[in-house]
């Protein structure tokens, strides 16, 4: 049976209560009328047909869970109700269907005037960057391994986006830009609850920065997103900028003025090395880019590149930053 997650944006743990009630006799329902099946002993039930009626009925419970947790609450409260992430150890499949981010269904339309401009440059910019999904990792190294605990992804720092994170906000602080490098681990045990973790941290910070980078490392898919790009004997990984429109959400991300950062910065990184990033990717998720201005997600690569192209890609990427916020001519998207 499908399992019906749920994740409560803003409300009270008496409205998560009122979800979990309704839940639950939801299921007993189920219960009730698979116990009538099976208790007719003319009815002949395949295998094939149980399967079905379990999926059917596994998305009529998801169905009225939603309807009922939205019938349930006020006004200014947002429930998402989400779909099953594959359990266990990830099979590189597995692990594309649920990471990558071309392959579910909340890509969206892009319906802004895509010719507009940034703002004047910022003299002294401040940069945050975090990562939302602190364990994800690269391929195995035979020279440098490390302990994963799950596939792809691991806790040690040294080895996971935390460490390419480091990288770049070193190779940003050469170039003069203040920095810090949040490492909280907003993971735990729990990915799916991982982006009310992390807009926790991104609260916690009285001053506002300039830009709000939430590091991440992308899936495979074959045809989609190619491993890496060589230029003068150098392997980098592939870059890619995701804006969230946050549809679904009351309060919604700046996303005109992100989007325009993200199509300068793309813009600038593959002048400087030719190639190293993708088209900008626009989905209906939020990804907490309602924090501030501008606000971006970066994939870094995906789960077949290794730890040393994805390090190599951090001075493009620093070079391209400092060049769109220090921008005197307004860094305009061509």
């Amino acid at each position: 049976m499908r399992m019906v997650r749920f994740r409560v944006i803003k409300g009270s743990r008496l409205l998560l209560g009122i979800a979990v009630v309704a839940l639950a006799l939801v299921l007993c329902l189920m219960a009730l009328r698979f116990a009538s099946r099976g208790s007719d002993a003319d009815a002949a039930i395949t295998k094939g047909d149980l399967v079905q009626g379990a999926q059917e009925e596994a998305e009529t419970a998801s169905a009225v869970f939603a309807s009922s947790v939205q019938a349930a609450i006020p006004q200014g409260i947002e429930i998402e109700i989400l779909k099953p992430d594959p359990g266990g150890q990830a099979s590189p499949d597995a692990l594309s269907a649920s990471e990558n981010e071309h392959t579910d269904d909340s890509v969206a339309p892009i319906d802004l005037d895509p010719s507009g401009s940034l703002p004047p440059s910022i003299a002294s910019p401040r940069v945050l960057i975090y990562h939302t999904h602190t364990h994800e990792a690269y391929e195995q190294a035979a020279n440098d391994p490390y302990v994963a605990v799950e596939a792809w992804r691991t806790t040690d720092e040294a080895h996971s986006i935390v460490r390419v994170g480091a990288e770049l906000a070193e190779r940003l602080r050469e170039l003069g830009i203040e920095v810090v490098h949040d490492a909280t681990d907003h993971e735990l045990n729990d990915l799916s609850t991982a982006y009310l973790r992390s807009e926790e941290t991104l609260k916690s910070y009285e001053e506002p920065f300039d830009l709000y980078i939430d590091l991440h490392r992308d899936a495979y898919v074959e045809g989609v997103n190619p491993v890496a790009v060589s230029a003068s004997g150098t392997e980098y990984a592939k870059l890619m900028l995701l804006i969230g429109k946050g549809d679904n959400f009351v309060e919604k991300p700046h996303f005109a003025e992100n989007y325009a950062f993200a199509r300068a910065l793309t813009e600038r990184l593959n002048g400087i090395e030719p190639g190293i990033c993708r088209d900008v990717l626009v989905k209906t998720k939020r990804y907490n880019q309602h924090i501030g201005v501008y606000a971006v997600l970066i994939e870094v690569g995906n789960n077949k590149n290794t730890l040393e192209q994805a390090l190599n890609s951090m001075p493009v990427l620093a070079a391209a930053i400092e060049s769109v916020l220090t921008d005197t001519s307004g860094g305009a998207p061509r």
